[in-house]
């Protein structure tokens, strides 16, 4: 018998990574996208792009979901922005869990961001999207739900903090960073990929994947500048929270530091791998 995965959102940042590493794991990867197409990942052939149907996924049984798809928009500025988190982050997993229901899906590994922490008071209709679907799902299948702090690593298009810095100090411009102490984690992509799926064997349950890169963006920045000891200057101006350090419960840690490097070691490489190929 085939060993399957059915997976969502391979082709994000963290999902690219992911892919990597299960396509050795498995007979066949089956990714699901939102406009009904179905991509089949499989180690010796090439990516095959089908349309989405019944028949096509009863030759690829599976019980278990990797849900790694996720629309991010934490100020959505009107009606048309609201609806597509809604359609993106609910309606889409569900409708997709639904079908997959009737090919014997029973297990879900669900990819959760550290802004759906109970302890957070500030809300956003990002996270109240994700954890509306997660309740749900939890009322129908096995849910393994893991939540991920910040991320970087090599081709990260997703303008994240550690690439702006990166980018202003290459360019010797101000790296401006909120007027209070902000706190914030990192953690390399190849290792929440590694967590990630480590997380499939656990008992269903909630996780967190932390690195033990806990610093503070001042931290960051100062970090980032004395690689080269560039002329940038930092400047505290903007507006902040210290959204880390409002959470008093974490759940358990399942983080696995598979590249055995040092934190200062990976922003060097960040760094000077965005030099190569940065314009200023």
């Amino acid at each position: 018998m085939l060993k399957i995965i059915y997976t969502t959102g391979l082709t994000g940042f963290i999902g690219q990574h992911v892919l990597k590493k299960i396509i050795y794991d498995y007979d066949a990867v089956v990714n699901f996208g939102r406009e009904k197409k179905i991509t089949i990942y499989q180690n010796s052939a090439d990516p095959v792009c089908k349309d989405f149907s019944i028949e096509e996924l009863q030759k690829y049984p599976s019980d278990l979901l990797l849900h790694l798809a996720t629309y991010y928009n934490p100020n959505p500025i009107n009606l048309a922005e609201e609806e597509l988190l809604e359609k993106s982050n609910f309606h889409f997993p569900k409708s997709l869990c639904n079908i997959l229901k009737n090919v014997g899906l029973k297990r879900i590994i669900s990819s959760s961001s550290y802004l759906q922490l109970p302890d957070l008071k500030q809300k956003s209709l990002y996270s109240e999207t994700k954890n509306k679907f997660v309740s749900w799902a939890k009322s129908e299948f096995e849910v393994t739900e893991v939540f991920l702090f910040d991320t970087f690593g090599k081709n990260d298009q997703r303008s994240k903090v550690l690439d702006v810095f990166i980018k202003n100090s290459i360019a010797n411009r101000d790296i401006q960073i909120p007027s209070i102490s902000v706190d914030i984690n990192l953690t390399h992509v190849e290792e929440v990929a590694d967590s990630l799926i480590s997380s499939i064997g656990l008992t269903p349950s909630q996780y967190m994947i932390m690195s033990n890169n806990h610093l503070t963006i001042r931290e960051l920045a100062e970090s980032i500048i004395s690689i080269e000891k560039t002329s940038t200057k930092i400047k505290a101006t903007m507006k902040g929270n210290n959204l880390l350090n409002n959470i008093n419960s974490f759940p358990e840690n399942i983080y696995i530091n598979s590249l055995k490097k040092n934190f200062y070691e990976q922003i060097k490489n960040q760094y000077n791998e965005i030099k190569q190929t940065y314009s200023i």
